[in-house]
């Protein structure tokens, strides 16, 4: 079903669809997922197994829910000592109440339509960056960098499934403030979101859209950070927040071209945005009932002005924050152009994993200016 288009697998229920019933006491739902982890490759995620009783509680069925994956093909391992021994395999495929085998060119093409899915999602994520990097992006000066990070389930969500209500992305919002406070440690002194958001979503096109970039004079810090967030109803999460306000409220780095026309990155609050997306991620992942793994691609970008005729734009320079005071690190490096990194969020995911893909991506952005990226 897996490598087909999903479906319910019904256990107490003859061919003429008279249900019989399944023991309740002989259901082992464990020995299903276990057989799943040894005879499966790829590993079939999303497989979710529950009971259902009639009303005077006499008959009960057992349902395997089964999605459509996206890294179909999924092959079974054979059973047998001599299969085992030459790693035999084949590929079945379910159609209405039958199962086949798919033939070699068959392979070839549920292979391709794989690669195609990976292909067409990267391409969906890369949208995003591009659209939201001409919406924040402006002539202002001095110029500021931003944040860009957008995230987004691996499997699509069915067209039937319900667009987000207003005070579902309002819950969301809300629970999002205390995982990532959560997941911060003990750098979680700085909250983005909390001085930014003003917890009244308001309609997009196809989203909700959250943030003061659009209403700066608004929020707990009016004419503050800048930030923007989408919550779109596919499950697309974007976040985009300004990385260079504080630093440059304290002029850190000079603005008088040519010395010194670098754009600061607060190291800080790429970790804290990283965090952020990720908990944003996750709890948005979970309100929409999403069971598939999610992607997440971040960037760092500016305006990349030349600060004077003549003059190529001189890069970004990494601001570090040590007991309250900013400063650029000496042997920091000042790279022109910072390129995208990438990341996953696998489903069902526990604080280390939510973690992990945080580090991921605050690492990825500041390994490209020689700093590590280490969460207390």
């Amino acid at each position: 079903m897996a490598n087909a288009r999903g479906g319910l697998l019904i256990y107490g229920v003859r061919n003429d669809r008279k249900i019989t019933g399944v023991d309740l006491n002989a259901v082992h739902t464990e020995h299903l997922f276990k057989w799943l982890r040894a005879n499966t490759q790829p590993y079939v995620a999303g497989v979710d197994a529950y009971t259902l009783s009639s009303e005077d509680g006499r008959l009960s069925v057992l349902v395997v829910d089964v999605p459509a994956s996206a890294m179909a093909p999924h092959f079974i391992l054979g059973s047998t000592q001599r299969e085992k021994e030459i790693r035999a395999f084949a590929v079945p495929f379910r159609y209405s109440d039958h199962t086949g085998w798919l033939a070699e060119h068959e392979i070839d093409r549920a292979y391709r339509d794989r690669f195609a899915r990976h292909a067409a999602a990267d391409q969906a994520l890369e949208r995003h960056l591009d659209r939201v990097r001409e919406v924040v992006l402006t002539d202002g000066l001095p110029p500021v960098a931003w944040l860009i990070a957008v995230s987004r389930p691996s499997r699509p969500l069915p067209p039937l499934v319900p667009t987000t209500g207003r005070d579902q992305a309002r819950e969301v919002l809300s629970s999002t403030l205390a995982t990532a406070a959560d997941l911060q440690g003990e750098f979680g002194v700085m909250q983005l979101m909390r001085d930014t958001i003003s917890g009244a979503p308001q309609v997009g096109l196809r989203s909700w859209i959250e943030g003061n970039f659009f209403h700066p004079f608004k929020g707990a810090r009016p004419r503050g950070r800048l930030m923007l967030v989408e919550l779109h109803h596919d499950g697309t999460v974007v976040y985009a927040v300004d990385v260079s306000r504080r630093a440059r409220q304290k002029d850190i780095i000079s603005t008088v071209p040519p010395q010194d026309a670098y754009t600061p990155v607060e190291t800080r609050a790429v970790q804290v945005g990283a965090c952020e997306v990720v908990a944003l991620s996750h709890e948005f992942r979970r309100a929409r009932r999403i069971e598939s793994s999610t992607d997440l691609a971040a960037v760092l970008v500016s305006v990349e002005k030349s600060p004077a005729p003549g003059l190529l734009f001189p890069g970004y320079a990494p601001v570090v924050e040590n007991h309250g005071f900013l400063d650029v690190p000496a042997t920091a490096r000042c790279p022109k152009k910072i390129l995208p990194v990438g990341s996953e969020l696998p489903p069902a995911a526990d604080r280390t994993a939510l973690r992990g893909c945080a580090q991921s991506l605050a690492s990825g952005l500041l390994n490209q200016f020689g700093l590590e990226s280490i969460f207390p």
